[in-house]
């Protein structure tokens, strides 16, 4: 009797090319800040608070510098990573297994923060900030996506 060998779960990968890789990425931050920007949005428009517009700005504002200073320095470490990968790859290994598992703890703490007693105003801000990190961020992907075929074309030519 012959043993047949188990597939290996690589073979079970979606495979894809690199370009669809940085598309990928792109469209996860942009998709969950939005979704997070609009979540955190339409409730905190729904409370009785009077100093709503204050909460919203001061989201907004904290939103943008997370973005410049952490989340755009992340993005751009992922798009190197992106670049260096053999082709064609795992398409969500554009990211590493540890930062899928900081998603999944960000996840876990996004369901607790609305269980929480804090006040409603102050988790909605987050949510708005958060959201607009990633949106905001979000560009370093796109931008690298839209001149992928000009960076591959450069590079196979020298």
């Amino acid at each position: 009797m012959v043993s047949q060998k188990h597939p290996t779960p690589r073979k079970w990968m979606p495979a894809s090319c690199l370009k669809s890789q940085m598309l990928a990425a792109a469209i996860m931050w942009s998709l969950v800040g939005i979704f997070l920007f609009l979540r955190g949005l339409l409730h905190i428009i729904n409370l009785t608070d009077p100093y709503k517009p204050l909460w919203i700005s001061v989201a907004l504002v904290a939103g943008l510098f997370k973005a410049k200073v952490v989340l755009e320095k992340t993005a751009r470490k992922i798009v190197t990573r992106i670049s260096k990968r053999p082709e064609p790859s795992c398409l969500f290994g554009f990211m590493p297994s540890k930062s899928w598992l900081l998603i999944l703890g960000m996840i876990l703490l996004g369901i607790l923060l609305r269980k929480s007693p804090l006040n409603r105003s102050l988790v909605w801000s987050i949510y708005i900030a958060i959201g607009a990190a990633l949106f905001a961020s979000s560009r370093i992907f796109w931008m690298s996506w839209k001149r992928w075929k000009t960076i591959g074309e450069s590079s196979a030519k020298n």
